[in-house]
């Protein structure tokens, strides 16, 4: 039998975002890696390549997807179904919204895919598909690594990714990973570290939705990795650089980049979100000490809370600069069905759009409290102008230079 997996996704600036930050998607890759020997395997990730649903040939095939690509995902589906071919649809779009997505498949496949994955493949085989299969959270220690030879550290810039866990244990009102995946759940280290010995890489992301959660199990981690003599990236939260031993540790055993989940300077807004341990006050500070590590903090500014007026743009551009954030995206913030935000707006009846194609970062999908949503748009782009303004991009690049050398100040400016 052949199986295709596919990940969608739409030309947006969500795209822009994700090919610049983005590895092997975990969707596409477990699901392979979860696949027995006697199943062939056809992959396509299109945030690096467009497949075209006409040239593919496979018995069945499983598309994932979040919001922002759910129109896409939607039109692979109907090009695939009108062939006959069998199609299921997967990810964190359908897992929240599985009743609109299983008017485009033949099934749909609901949070982890490990546990029902040999009985989906089985029922493929035989042509008898059950209308939906939900997934439960996987044992991690029975987790393969991900297969390198279907698409190639090579196709995604000499990077790869190697999963350290599942879930996360706050719950921003943003984010759909707690209510997908639970709480945190960790890989065994040695077998981080028998896959990151046989990359082909020396580059890579540890994925991880907060990789220093637990403290101990993060010290143990980079103690364990730091003879491989890798470099990577993960993301966290700005706590780390209150852990001088922990930023240590880190750097020590690679880590050149860090994505921090700053999200807004308005303390209102970050406390009612689920992140007031952030202090804007102190952001300069910290962001110093993990920059003496030699570590980049890269970090998505969200404008369009209901505590941000019309100074924000100016005020979150002006004090990202300030603080020493290396490299950000602004991005209107995008209220994904099964969040809090969601839910909220929904209640209020503020929500302008139903077309997931406008979820991308770029559009006001909501009626923000205190401007037009013409304004926030607007606002958004006069984020970007300012912080990347010709003054200020030299600016950083000189800071740059001096805190990481010319040359990563060089990429980080490109």
């Amino acid at each position: 039998m052949k199986l295709c997996l596919i990940k969608a996704s739409a030309e947006s600036d969500f795209k822009a975002y994700k090919s610049v930050r983005g590895g092997p998607p975990q969707s596409i890759f477990s699901a392979a890696a979860a696949t027995p020997d006697w199943v062939e395997i056809e992959l396509f990730d299109e945030v690096l390549n467009k497949c075209d649903p006409q040239r593919i040939t496979a018995d069945v095939v499983v598309i994932f997807f979040s919001t922002p690509d759910a129109n896409r995902g939607y039109d692979i589906a109907h090009a695939l179904k009108s062939r006959g071919i069998q199609v299921a649809i997967g990810g964190l779009h359908a897992t929240f919204l599985p009743e609109e997505a299983k008017n485009y498949a033949d099934t749909v496949i609901t949070g982890e895919c490990e546990n029902i994955w040999e009985e989906f493949l089985a029922d493929a085989k035989k042509g008898e598909l059950k209308p939906r299969y939900s997934g439960t959270p996987a044992d991690l220690s029975k987790l393969n690594p991900y297969p390198t030879n279907l698409i190639t550290a090579k196709d995604y810039g000499w990077e790869w990714s190697v999963l350290v866990s599942r879930g996360c244990k706050h719950n921003c009102s943003f984010c759909l990973i707690p209510g997908m995946l639970g709480k945190t759940r960790y890989r065994p280290i040695p077998d981080i570290v028998a896959e990151l010995e046989a990359m082909e890489t020396d580059w890579v992301e540890l994925h991880a939705d907060h990789l220093t959660e637990d403290r101990d199990y993060a010290l143990e981690l980079f103690r364990a990795i730091e003879p491989l003599g890798i470099s990577w990236v993960g993301e966290t939260t700005i706590r780390i650089a209150d852990d001088e031993e922990l930023l240590d540790a880190a750097a020590s055993s690679g880590c050149k980049y860090l994505l921090i989940g700053i999200e807004t300077v308005d303390k209102a807004a970050l406390k009612r979100a689920g992140k007031g341990f952030v202090k804007p006050e102190n952001l300069k500070e910290q962001i110093a000490r993990i920059h003496k590590r030699g570590i980049i903090v890269d970090s998505a500014a969200i404008l369009g809370f209901d505590e941000h007026g019309p100074d924000i743009f100016t005020k979150t551009a002006d004090l990202y600069h300030d603080i020493g954030v290396d490299s950000t995206a602004a991005a209107i913030a995008i209220p994904f069905p099964g969040s809090r935000m969601y839910k909220q707006l929904e209640a209020e009846g503020r929500l302008l759009s139903d077309d997931w194609g406008d979820y991308d970062g770029s559009h006001a999908v909501f009626q923000p409290k205190q401007m037009t949503p013409e304004a926030l748009e607007y606002g958004a782009d006069a984020f970007n102008r300012r912080f990347f303004s010709t003054g200020r991009c030299l600016s950083r690049t000189v800071r740059q230079i001096g805190d990481f050398g010319l040359s990563t100040a060089m990429q980080i400016q490109s």
